[in-house]
């Protein structure tokens, strides 16, 4: 599913770990909605490559 960016939300999790069902190669554990950022936009959110540095790879 593909949405609009405009509302940034924060993640928490247990970890990262690779995934081969995912087209981005990683899956978050235990991932839950910690809450809205209304003083973020868009811009400011974590990309994948963030993730990806967080596996260790």
């Amino acid at each position: 599913m593909y949405v609009e960016p405009v509302t940034v939300v924060e993640i928490a999790i247990d970890g990262v770990q690779r995934s081969t069902r995912y087209p981005g190669g990683i899956a978050l554990r235990f991932a839950r909605v910690k809450g809205y950022r209304p003083d973020k936009s868009p811009a400011d959110a974590d990309t994948i490559q963030t993730l990806r540095a967080l596996r260790g790879s």
